[in-house]
């Protein structure tokens, strides 16, 4: 028991997520998706992840400042946008009033193909349980980025079907 307790007390605290993805679309079919947080318990699946799940999401939904607050079963999450850009997006997320975490989502043209990168950094700072979250954030932050892409996919395919 003790060991098990060593294990979890040096366990990192400290993370930081990179992933990239390509996408066969334009920006303007990603963008207003991706850069709207209205859009993100949609994309991200959020439903998925939590069995208790209650979201408020500021109007608007897509500028500096805008908000969206969730109250989950393990925690209550303020995501909030902090720069947008056209091809870059910044935000912060607070977790249960104590971890601070800073992610952004930035698109990048090339030729036919856009490229979304994703970068999520932070600590946790509960000392015992902290590595155990951060390993929590690591496999959920890959999740919701994968259910993201595939939402887009889906997204961009039926548009393109609809043109046709």
């Amino acid at each position: 028991m003790v060991l098990v307790l060593l294990v979890l007390v040096f366990l990192p605290r400290h993370f930081s997520i990179q992933q990239t993805s390509d996408l066969r679309g334009s920006d303007e079919q990603v963008r207003p998706l991706l850069f709207d947080l209205k859009h993100w318990p949609q994309l991200m699946a959020w439903d998925k992840f939590s069995s208790k799940l209650s979201i408020d999401i500021s109007s608007p939904s897509n500028a500096l400042g805008a908000n969206v607050f969730l109250q989950t079963s393990s925690a209550d999450i303020e995501i909030t946008i902090t720069e947008i850009s056209q091809s870059q997006l910044q935000y912060s997320i607070l977790i249960n009033n104590e971890h601070a975490l800073l992610g952004s989502l930035s698109l990048i043209h090339n030729d036919n193909e856009l490229t979304i990168n994703h970068s999520l950094k932070g600590t946790i700072h509960s000392t015992v349980s902290g590595g155990i979250i951060v390993l929590y954030i690591r496999s959920l932050a890959d999740k919701m980025f994968t259910s993201s892409i595939n939402n887009l996919r889906s997204h961009i395919q039926l548009a393109d079907k609809d043109m046709q």
